[in-house]
């Protein structure tokens, strides 16, 4: 016995390591291959906390529906009762008498409602709606996580080319400093170009400083939002910006077309009108209670009593003959007619419908501020689409400025604070045409998420 004990107690703990990897959520070790948008945006929607309190309330939903459901199933109860009496107790024929008895009580009961005024009915309905309605909430905070993901990722992308840019220009200036030391070296060049240089070197170190910082800060906020225990080692991949680019200028449609796509998919809308039509299936059910109820019921008892002392032995009959003759049935309907209930169902029949004109009202401000959503973001990747045309008007300028700038101060026309300056505007709009790509992109990409493309 003690063995198996051990055993079982063995087995138990052996096989507590796998039931715990099933309960709990994936590993949170970070992939070692660069991210794509798509991979961020799966890993956040298997691992994101609200998503999965979002999926337990809907749990709770199909659960509501189950009850619906299962109120339409008779109710079947048993009862035993062993007494003891007394003194002065009653007999087998309810007669109080001086001698104490003992007495056994069996009864099984059954009953079901037939009718209801459709209240049961209409909750079902109620509860299958709610979790459509579910269904369409867990999709919009899908859709929603996607947004933010898609906002992050593209924001860590743009970081890191900064970063880059900051790296490209400070190479560019120790080249310059190794060729202004060597023209001071040999004479050619005052001491002080030299410093200046230095200067400027400086700058462009701290510089890079910064958008290192502001990089790591972007990494983290995505780690986080992908739920990752240490997200400083996270990598993404760089799409080909201008070929993004120039396929979401192409893809571009009215927003009034977009609008008529969005209203027709977009679960926000769908959440909406399956709200009204719960509350309305709430408002029948509320009403229901004005109607009579019907049920039906069935019933089965029976007992044993037994005279308590000797001289008593011979009133008392064995338990198989009682059991025999002590049985007894009933069966019967039971109407029940409302007349006055303190006016509760007349409140609750107002209260739902005033659920259902709110549910009504939040579906046309949900529409209102789709709308505008659609517009705004329209607005906003036509305006960025301009912004790059002319970042790369200004990044060609600078360039150029930027060239003539360097040319002048290697043969010595130009000051080295002149030279800096032309090198920052340079370095700045080539950031500006980095940042209005990206800008575009992420803008474009909420227009295609409204007509229902994913990212």
């Amino acid at each position: 016995m003690k063995r198996t004990i051990l055993l079982t107690a063995v087995a138990v703990f052996t096989a507590l390591p796998t039931l715990r990897a099933q309960t709990e959520p994936a590993t949170t070790s970070i992939p070692t291959s660069p991210l794509t948008l798509e991979d961020c945006i799966r890993i956040a929607k298997e691992r994101n906390l609200n998503l999965r309190m979002q999926e337990v309330e809907q749990a709770g939903r199909t659960i509501n529906l189950d009850a619906a459901r299962h109120s339409f199933l008779p109710t079947v109860s048993a009862g035993v009762g062993h007494n003891y009496s007394f003194g002065r107790s009653k007999d087998k024929t309810g007669v109080t008498v001086d001698r104490s008895s003992m007495n056994t009580n069996f009864n099984v009961s059954a009953s079901i409602e037939l009718f209801s005024g459709t209240r049961r009915l209409h909750d079902l309905k109620q509860q299958q709606l709610n979790v459509a309605d579910g269904e369409a909430l867990l999709e919009k905070a899908r859709e929603d996580l996607s947004l933010r993901v898609a906002s992050l990722y593209i924001n860590l992308l743009f970081r890191q080319e900064m970063t880059r840019t900051a790296e490209a220009q400070l190479a560019l200036t120790v080249e310059q400093r190794n060729r202004t030391a060597e023209l001071v070296r040999v004479g050619k060049w005052a001491e002080g170009r030299l410093l200046d240089i230095d200067a400027q070197l400086a700058k462009d170190e701290q510089l890079l400083v910064q958008y290192r910082s502001e990089e790591e800060l972007a990494r983290l906020d995505l780690g986080q939002a992908l739920e990752f225990d240490q997200p400083e080692g996270i990598t993404v991949k760089a799409p080909d910006t201008d070929a993004l680019v120039a396929e979401r200028m192409a893809s571009l449609v009215s927003p009034d077309e977009i609008y008529r796509t969005a209203v027709a998919i977009k679960p926000a809308l769908r959440s909406g009108e399956l709200q009204i039509a719960a509350a309305r299936e709430g408002l029948a059910s509320a009403r229901a209670a004005y109607f009579p109820t019907l049920s039906f019921g069935a019933g089965y008892s029976n007992g044993y009593f037994r005279n308590l002392g000797k001289e008593y032995a011979a009133l008392n009959t064995s338990f198989a003959d009682q059991w025999k003759t002590n049985g007894s049935y009933s069966v019967g309907l039971s109407l029940n007619i409302p007349i006055f209930n303190a006016m509760q169902t007349q409140d609750r029949v107002r209260n739902s419908r005033l659920q259902v004109r709110a549910s009504e009202l939040r579906l046309t401000e949900e529409k209102k501020t789709l709308y505008k959503e659609i517009r705004q973001a329209y607005s906003n990747a036509v305006a960025a689409d301009k912004a790059i045309s002319a970042a790369r008007n200004s990044t060609a300028a600078t360039l150029r400025a930027y060239e003539y700038a360097r040319d002048s101060f290697e043969a010595g026309r130009l000051s080295a604070y002149e030279y800096a300056e032309a090198k920052t505007k340079y370095a700045l709009s080539q950031v500006e045409e980095i940042r209005a790509k990206y800008d575009f992109i992420y803008k474009a990409k909420v227009l295609d998420f409204y007509r229902g493309i994913d990212f």
